[in-house]
C-alpha cells in the first residue's frame, strides 16, 4: 500500500487566483480527453486527483492541501496519497471477510459432521480476500497519478517544491 507523502509547493499566484484559476479549469468539460487531473477547492484549500473517463477508483490518490499567502504568492502544503475511503477500504474488505472466515472454522471445530459447509462458508471468502489482495496489488501504488497531480501543478500553478 503506498504511503501518504508530504506536499509543499510555491505558486506566484495569489490563493485566490489559484481557486479562480482551478475553478475556470474544473469547469470546463474536457470532452475529448481521456483522463485529467479533477478537483475543488476555494482559497484555502485545494483537492484533486487524477480521473480516468468511465473508471471510478477509491484508491487512487489525491491531493488534500491549505494554501495560504506566503512570500508573493502561495504556499501549498498537504498531503498525497489515498484518499480516507482508499485507506480504509482494505481494512473494511479484509475485516468483513474475516467474520466468515472465524465463524466457518467455528462451525466446523464446534459443530459434528458440518466439514463441507464450514469449508465453503470459509473457502469462499478466503477466496475473496485471495482476489482483493491481488487486484490491489496489480492496482499498482498509484505513481503515474501522483506524477500527472504534480506536472498539473507545475503546468497550471507554476508550483514548486519549497
Amino acid at each position: 500500500m503506498a504511503k501518504s507523502e508530504a506536499v509543499d509547493l510555491h505558486s506566484p499566484l495569489s490563493p485566490e487566483a489559484i481557486a479562480h484559476k482551478l475553478k475556470a479549469i474544473m469547469a470546463d468539460p474536457m470532452d475529448g480527453a481521456k483522463a485529467r487531473v479533477f478537483g475543488s477547492g476555494d482559497q484555502y484549500v485545494m483537492r484533486l486527483r487524477y480521473a480516468r473517463r468511465n473508471v471510478q477508483n477509491a484508491m487512487a490518490p489525491e491531493l488534500e492541501a491549505s494554501m495560504e499567502p506566503y512570500a508573493g504568492g502561495t504556499r501549498i502544503t498537504g498531503t498525497l496519497g489515498r484518499s480516507t475511503a482508499g485507506r480504509l477500504f482494505p481494512y473494511i474488505w479484509f475485516g468483513f471477510l474475516s467474520i466468515f472466515v472465524i465463524v466457518g472454522a467455528a462451525i466446523v471445530w464446534f459443530v459434528p459432521g458440518t466439514l463441507l459447509f464450514g469449508a465453503i462458508f470459509t473457502g469462499i471468502p478466503m477466496l475473496m480476500m485471495v482476489m482483493g489482495a491481488a487486484a490491489m496489488r496489480v492496482g499498482g501504488d498509484g505513481s503515474k497519478d501522483r506524477e500527472e497531480i504534480l506536472a498539473f501543478l507545475r503546468r497550471e500553478l507554476d508550483a514548486r517544491p519549497i
